[in-house]
């Protein structure tokens, strides 16, 4: 009988640890990229992008050159929580969080133009933008910090 209890008490104690996990808020990371046929080094407020994003796209997109155009991160509070991170350029993504799944969503002039749906321990997700003829932009966003945020604070 002693035993049995204590069987019951581990079971409960783990249940209720990985649902206090699950709740907590979780900060992940975006970075607003652009993809162009032209060279980015001049444009102001561009800068380059770490090389492991950069083999990712270019390995799955057209574009020869590639720049972030703004980075940060934001905390997503637990269970239903949102949150809405303003980008360059009249555009905006927003965060839904309900229970163990993530929403992204994608805006330009307010309207939508992209939604994902994902785990919340998603691993890095890259959302495309609208695309024209000269370029596209992409969000991508992580739970893991970018090298080139952490490369960013230590020269600050």
């Amino acid at each position: 009988m002693k035993r049995g209890v204590v069987v019951l008490a581990v079971v409960c104690t783990l249940f209720l640890a990985e649902k206090i996990k699950a709740d907590e808020a979780r900060t992940y990371y975006y970075q607003m990229v652009c993809g162009s046929e032209k060279d980015f080094s001049k444009k102001p407020g561009a800068k380059p992008i770490g090389l492991k994003l950069r083999n990712q796209l270019e390995n799955r997109f057209r574009w020869k050159h590639f720049a972030e155009l703004t980075h940060g991160e934001c905390v997503l509070p637990s269970d239903h929580g949102t949150v809405i991170v303003k980008l360059p350029e009249n555009r905006e993504l927003r965060l839904h969080r309900n229970g163990k799944q993530l929403e992204a969503q994608l805006f330009r002039n307010g309207q939508v133009v992209r939604t994902t749906r994902t785990a919340i321990d998603l691993e890095p997700m890259i959302m495309g933008g609208d695309q024209v003829q000269e370029g596209c932009w992409f969000v991508i966003l992580r739970s893991d910090k970018p090298t080139t945020m952490t490369v960013a604070a230590e020269k600050n």
